[in-house]
């Protein structure tokens, strides 16, 4: 199974997960969501354009620039895809793999190892 490495990177995943709640952010607003810095997500951002995943679109607003980030459709099914992949793989573990035996403790001083 191989995951999109476009959209596994924890920054550029950041950015997808906070326009699932709002499609269409401008930067200000889209990097106090993500706490990312203006560096991060310029940089996140022209990869994830440059993939399709979202459109970057520059305007202005009562005369300053504004820009906007806005989750394409492609950039919404890459998000499921991976959410899907990671599901299925977490389920294939999980169900693979016993879980360990673990004893109880009568009392707290026996946890302790010296």
């Amino acid at each position: 199974m191989r995951f999109d490495p476009i959209v596994t990177n924890p920054g550029r995943l950041t950015i997808l997960t906070a326009l699932l709640d709002e499609a269409r952010q401008d930067f200000v607003t889209l990097r106090k969501h993500t706490q990312l810095t203006d560096g991060n997500l310029t940089t996140h951002a022209r990869k994830l354009a440059n993939a399709g995943f979202v459109a970057i679109e520059k305007t202005a607003r009562a005369g300053r620039p504004v820009t906007y980030i806005t989750i394409t459709d492609e950039g919404r099914r890459a998000f499921t895809r991976h959410v899907e992949q990671l599901t299925t793989q977490v389920a294939r573990t999980v169900d693979a793999t016993p879980l360990p035996v673990v004893e109880a403790s009568t009392s707290h001083e026996e946890a302790w190892i010296d």
